[in-house]
């Protein structure tokens, strides 16, 4: 690996911090998604439930056991259930909009680093071609040692950003995915929520 990192010239500096940033980057978000998975059906049919039964102190409790966006999101909505379906949709909005861009962290840093580690990688190529042609006009071409070493860290850089480039690309995508389904099910459980919640009639009744 040493041998390596010192073949590939400049260039595998960088590309070794990318590698680092993107591997911390998946084990964080492996980790939280991991956290925040329940059975989402399984949670809105105890909490219609309870809060059917009017035991909204039960409906919190329930929460309270589900760690992730979801459970604090209707944790804040069934703790004002009592207002007006307007405000209770406001509610709903407004911890959505809190609660999203701790899901979403650290996720576009991967599309950088797959983008950038790839530029890198080319980066590496051209300047290992540099030396090799260098090498060429300064010794000519009796001897293939003379252009080795240019041609190697070329090779090698270019595969380092592409090993760095096409992990980190695919996680990026996965938890892309994750991030979507998820906005998804929170959208569809807030509006059973809302569904529970008679709107406002002409008299001014909840």
């Amino acid at each position: 690996m040493i041998t390596y990192l010192l073949k590939g010239g400049f260039m595998m500096w960088p590309l070794l911090g990318c590698s680092i940033i993107s591997l911390a980057i998946v084990i964080d978000r492996i980790f939280f998604f991991h956290k925040i998975t329940i059975d989402e059906h399984l949670l809105m049919a105890k909490l219609k439930k309870e809060i059917k039964n009017g035991d909204f102190s039960n409906a919190l409790g329930i929460c309270d056991k589900h760690p992730g966006p979801l459970a604090k999101i209707m944790q804040a909505a069934i703790k004002n259930f009592a207002l007006r379906h307007q405000e209770i949709e406001e509610i709903l909005e407004r911890e959505i909009l809190n609660e999203m861009p701790k899901v979403e962290r650290y996720i576009p840093g991967l599309a950088v680093i797959a983008s950038i580690s790839t530029l890198m990688g080319f980066t590496g190529t051209v300047t290992g071609m540099i030396r090799a042609f260098s090498a060429i006009a300064e010794s000519g071409v009796s001897s293939p040692d003379v252009v080795a070493t240019g041609i190697s860290e070329a090779l090698i850089t270019t595969a380092t950003g592409l090993i760095i480039a096409i992990p980190t690309l695919i996680f990026y995508h996965y938890f892309t995915y994750r991030v979507g389904r998820l906005s998804l099910e929170i959208e569809r459980c807030a509006n059973e929520l809302l569904e529970m919640k008679p709107k406002q009639n002409l008299a001014g009744g909840k």
